[in-house]
């Protein structure tokens, strides 16, 4: 203890506190995360904020900030929520600031002032970046530096309207006696932006890391702290780009963007529904197209599966795109319910295009997926199939079923099996055959006789 300011021991991964080092987190297991930190124990002052009814309370609508870019304001919610903070997570050249630069850059034709926060790059990078993206206008101001007194100085001075921060993790309060990127760092500093979001009525951004893991870098609190916590995903050596709400105060967080990777910057795609589908419509063996709803809109993507013998003890289960655990449980409901035996077989399963899909849904494609690529037969040519599998074999309905037939029916699919207990919601106007079952053993009998 020294004066007012407690030390302590902070763990960079997982937050967990210690009064003392240790060399392994007892929360979660890492090795060597433990750093200090210093707390400063403040006095507390008379408390003069005074509780009041909810039939008081009067709301102030505020119409939302129309960023320019439609796959950004459709994740959002229909725009930017004045005094909103979000924060933008991704890989490492995944293309965070590029979203953010060409997002700022709509902004400021709408006669914005913006603020871009470079903690990261040069002045001369973000220009060389901008050029590439066509992004030019006197409003657009950048600030290079990572010392927050000097970011407290640019807002005071600038009055921006939109703020851009990339990234949090090197933002550095030299009041803080702890290195960059610190957990106290992280929490303080992302408490200053939010503070100055809810008083001025700003939107600011924040770019925040990721970890080996995959999850944000920093304290879990940040996540907690902030209005809005977008992803942006995808494969370095793909195109692709998905732009997903992880968490969102003002919308709803089962909206994605969908964006490409080009020369000149990112292009949005609001016809994304068949963009995940093959080139070619080849009927092949092991590969079932399913009707996935992200929010509002229906993406057709491929499911595909590939069972080969082992040569080992233990067979091998590989899902990418998919939860392994609900893989595993569709291959044991295809082994008790229709005995077909997948215990001498390496299965690999995998979602077309390196899209993620997490619904429960997509359960039926996945097994017909696996039972014909077992068999090495191609099953009903033109076919969508969609339906959550329960254990006992039976096949329960799922949501936004004319949505997904309707969108099928549209790419040129002519035929589509789903779950019995939807057969009553299905209009009669759709534009291809519905096969209602109500087993999985009716399911892939129809399937493979098909082909």
């Amino acid at each position: 203890m020294k004066g007012k300011e407690k030390f302590f021991y902070v763990c960079t991964e997982c937050g967990y506190q210690s009064v003392r080092w240790l060399g392994r987190c007892p929360n979660c297991s890492s090795w060597n995360s433990l750093t200090a930190e210093i707390r400063k124990q403040q006095n507390p002052g008379l408390i003069s904020i005074q509780p009041c009814m909810l039939d008081e309370i009067v709301i102030q609508k505020q119409p939302r900030m129309a960023t320019g870019l439609a796959e950004c304001d459709r994740v959002l919610g229909g725009g930017l929520v004045p005094g909103s903070l979000v924060l933008l997570a991704g890989e490492p050249g995944i293309g965070k600031s590029t979203l953010l630069i060409a997002l700022m850059g709509r902004l400021a034709t709408q006669n914005r002032k913006i603020l871009y926060v470079s903690a990261e790059e040069s002045l001369s990078q973000v220009k060389l970046r901008a050029e590439r993206l066509g992004v030019s206008s006197p409003r657009f101001y950048l600030l290079a530096t990572t010392e927050l007194p000097a970011v407290k100085q640019a807002l005071a001075d600038l009055k921006p309207e939109v703020v851009v921060v990339d990234s949090i993790q090197t933002i550095f309060d030299p009041e803080i006696p702890t290195t960059p990127g610190s957990v106290t760092q992280v929490r303080e500093n992302a408490a200053f932006f939010m503070n100055v979001a809810k008083q001025t009525g700003v939107p600011i951004f924040l770019v925040g890391h990721i970890t080996k893991e995959g999850v944000i870098a920093g304290p879990k609190l940040l996540e907690h702290m902030v209005d809005v916590v977008l992803s942006f995903e995808g494969e370095n050596r793909s195109q692709l780009r998905i732009l997903r709400a992880l968490k969102n105060r003002f919308g709803a967080t089962t909206e994605i963007g969908v964006f490409t990777m080009e020369e000149n910057g990112l292009r949005e795609i609001p016809e994304a529904s068949g963009i995940f589908l093959p080139d070619f419509h080849q009927l092949l063996p092991g590969a079932v197209i399913f009707p996935a709803q992200e929010g509002s809109r229906t993406i057709l993507v491929e499911i595909q599966s590939l069972v080969t013998p082992t040569y080992y003890g233990v067979p091998k289960r590989a899902v990418t795109g998919l939860d392994y655990n609900r893989a595993c449980m569709v291959l044991a409901v295809l082994e008790k319910k229709l005995h077909y035996n997948f215990g001498t077989y390496d299965v690999y399963v995998n979602v077309g295009a390196g899209l993620k899909v997490e619904e429960t849904g997509c359960d039926l494609a996945l097994a017909l997926a696996c039972v014909s690529s077992l068999k090495d037969i191609a099953g009903l040519s033109a076919c969508v199939a969609m339906g959550e599998l329960a254990l006992t074999g039976e096949l329960r309905p799922i949501s936004q079923i004319n949505q997904r037939l309707k969108e099928a029916g549209r790419l040129g699919f002519q035929n589509a099996i789903i779950p019995a207990g939807n057969s009553h919601d299905v209009s009669s106007t759709l534009p291809l055959q519905v096969y209602p079952v109500r087993w999985l053993k009716e399911a892939t009998s129809l399937y493979l006789k098909g082909s």
